[in-house]
């Protein structure tokens, strides 16, 4: 019980936060001459008042909070964070069914960027900077989650990763504003780079701004209904692939890159296969461009690295329409998208990391097949993957794929065909954003899928955010007896 008043505390603490972060937008309406600034001054006045009262009330209580109490803690705050990032959505100028308006808040603070808006250049610019912010607030959010928390709490492998930052110790808090003060530094001076670059690429300010966020937080949230094509300048895609890339990495690396160790970058496992990879299939999906499609093997590159990057990152920016390709890529990037990024970054999917333990533990097996007698110790990073990362690991890729085989069945049920199940599973459970066929691709949205199947898609897009087990331990009643 002191562990749910402390939790309490900080949800309070969180919701005084919140009514500052929503001020911003209708700030930005009210001297823009929109319509919206009304409910965005009303719901940072309440989320003021109750955030101030939950804070006030249980104020003297044990401020620590316990590991498990942390998963409770981060599911409650996301789902209270949805349901007030929805209120725009649902009662501005968008008018969105309270569903629709939850699913696009969803969307924005899990960074998947799967949106039910149509005519986006139309849209208020109040909504599409909540929009922007949300998912700004979503990256940073599961970045520390991620450095902090999972490493503790064994989740998927993460054991693998304790930094300096580390400490076996079962007060998670204090550690986590220790690294929220290093990884928010290094996470708002790319968004400040990021938005220069582009503004100086020929993007409005307004533009720029929205976009540097989205693209820090591999969000995929555009002001364009053709999203970065729009644009159609060449320098502004390779900022953007050159940002969505560097999102992708760990983030305790970027840190470290700042205090001058490039050499922890340049010899990170993940990061040399996570760009090996992105490379590799740039190229193949150039030359399958230029042999179908008959284009120039140049326009072929440029097209095939940005549509590569943003789905290999999750961001779900486009330049064209990658749905119309055909089968070869739309069964590479069905692949791509699940596997994802670094981990520690605001990246999604099953994480480079964990694809490099099960190849490297296929490959021990096979060497034992061969040599019976042998003696073969897997390695990563030139560290021995102890048999509790490989079982870890191991079980939550079968959980991953379990979960992506269910969505996908529940959307099939739903009457959806089966492009759309497959790809609208993976696009939220990776947190991607865009599907993989016209209905809900880069030139879509998903504001034709019934509220059956938005429900669910917004269930998996809070679980793989979370990466499954912060959830799907609260359903064990072992946990509740303790």
């Amino acid at each position: 019980m002191e562990n749910l008043k402390s939790s309490l505390f900080i949800i309070g603490n969180l919701l005084v936060f919140f009514s500052l972060y929503s001020f911003i937008p209708g700030v930005f309406d009210y001297f823009n001459n929109g319509t919206d600034w009304v409910v965005f001054f009303v719901i940072s006045i309440v989320c003021l008042f109750t955030g101030l009262n939950v804070s006030f009330i249980f104020k003297k209580k044990n401020k620590d909070v316990e590991v498990l109490s942390a998963f409770l803690l981060t599911l409650i705050s996301w789902i209270i964070l949805t349901f007030i990032g929805a209120l725009p959505f649902f009662l501005g100028s968008t008018s969105l069914s309270l569903a629709d308006a939850f699913f696009e808040s969803m969307s924005g603070l899990t960074t998947t960027g799967a949106t039910v808006i149509q005519n986006l250049d139309t849209t208020s610019q109040s909504i599409l900077i909540w929009r922007a912010m949300l998912q700004w607030l979503g990256g940073i959010g599961i970045i520390v989650i991620a450095i902090a928390i999972f490493p503790i709490l064994k989740i998927g492998g993460m054991q693998l990763f304790q930094s300096e930052f580390s400490s076996k110790e079962e007060k998670v808090l204090p550690r986590t504003t220790k690294i929220a003060t290093g990884i928010g530094f290094v996470y708002l001076l790319l968004t400040l780079l990021c938005s220069i670059l582009l503004y100086s690429s020929g993007m409005s300010f307004f533009d720029s701004i929205a976009h540097g966020m989205t693209i820090i937080a591999t969000g995929g949230f555009s002001t364009k209904d053709m999203s970065i094509g729009f644009f159609d300048s060449l320098y502004t895609e390779l900022i953007t692939i050159f940002f969505m890339i560097t999102s992708s990495l760990p983030f305790i690396l970027l840190f470290q890159l700042l205090r001058g160790k490039l050499l922890d970058v340049i010899m990170s496992s993940q990061v040399q296969f996570f760009l090996i990879l992105i490379l590799i299939i740039t190229i193949v999906v150039a030359f399958w461009l230029k042999r179908y499609y008959e284009v120039d093997f140049f326009q072929s590159l440029r097209i095939s690295a940005f549509a590569v990057v943003s789905i290999s990152t999750g961001s779900g920016f486009s330049t064209y329409d990658f749905s119309v390709w055909g089968s070869f890529t739309t069964l590479l990037f069905l692949f791509l998208m699940l596997i994802g990024g670094c981990s520690g970054s605001s990246s999604c999917g099953l994480k480079i990391f964990r694809v490099q333990i099960l190849i490297k533990s296929s490959l021990n097996i096979i060497k034992k097949i061969i040599q019976p007698r042998g003696v073969f110790i897997p390695t990563y990073n030139q560290r021995e993957i102890s048999e509790d990362i490989l079982t870890s690991v191991t079980g939550y890729f079968f959980l991953y794929i379990f979960i992506f085989a269910i969505l996908s069945l529940i959307l099939a049920f739903d009457g959806q065909g089966i492009l759309t199940s497959l790809s609208g599973a993976a696009a939220t459970l990776a947190n991607v954003g865009p599907g993989l066929n016209e209905a809900i691709g880069p030139s879509g949205n998903y504001s034709s899928i019934s509220n059956f199947t938005k429900c669910f898609l917004c269930i998996g897009m809070l679980v793989g955010r979370l990466e499954l087990f912060p959830i799907l331990i609260l359903l064990s009643p072992q946990l509740w007896k303790r």
